[in-house]
């Protein structure tokens, strides 16, 4: 058995897209991520996204990219994951509104006005 090292941009997309890969964990942290997904999408690869920023930044390219592609994406980190199964055998024009928490993160110091938004 050989053994591969790879490192940077390049090893996440070779990793990404390898040929013998057909779920990729996509858990990198910020902006890192969007590259290696969408090349795993653009070969159809299942999408198992921890990673919300790629949705964030990328998610006008990634979305219509999968539904071409047929790839899967499935959320697995906390916040996307649990609307993800929340919304499981719904009807998406039933729903109004989405809350979500922010417990952690940028916003753990802003007072209820400063991220209060009008719906």
């Amino acid at each position: 058995m050989s053994v591969e090292i790879l490192i940077g941009e390049e090893g996440l997309i070779a990793a990404a897209t390898h040929a013998n890969v057909d779920l990729v964990l996509t858990a990198i942290v910020g902006f890192a991520g969007v590259k290696p997904t969408y090349a795993a999408i653009k070969q159809g690869k299942t999408i198992a996204l921890a990673n919300k920023e790629t949705l964030v930044a990328a998610g006008s390219v990634i979305m219509p990219l999968a539904k071409s592609t047929g790839a899967q994406i499935i959320p697995v980190d906390s916040e996307h994951s649990a609307i993800h199964q929340c919304l499981q055998g719904n009807n998406s024009s039933d729903l109004r509104h989405i809350w979500l928490t922010s417990s952690g993160g940028p916003f753990r110091t802003w007072t209820k006005e400063q991220i209060d938004m009008p719906l």
